[in-house]
């Protein structure tokens, strides 16, 4: 049996029938396209939440500046 695995480096000329299965690689095609949308999905979704925390970090920082009393006259 050792003697019709492929050398390391070397191409499968036989990679398996699961290669050959129609079904499964529609299959696995569904599964990656929907993987990657998914991570897509979650990209967005990290992107939208840095700029709400980004725009929450600016309004509380405007607030505490606006919270700030005027100078006092020490005449």
């Amino acid at each position: 049996m050792s003697e019709n695995l492929p050398k390391p480096g070397d191409v499968d000329p036989n990679p398996g029938p699961e290669l050959q299965d129609p079904e499964l690689e529609r299959q696995r095609a569904q599964d990656a396209a929907e993987r990657e949308r998914e991570s897509q999905q979650s990209a967005e979704n990290k992107f939208v939440e840095q700029r709400e925390e980004e725009r929450e970090r600016e309004s509380e920082a405007a607030q505490i500046v606006a919270d700030v009393p005027p100078p006092r006259d020490d005449d």
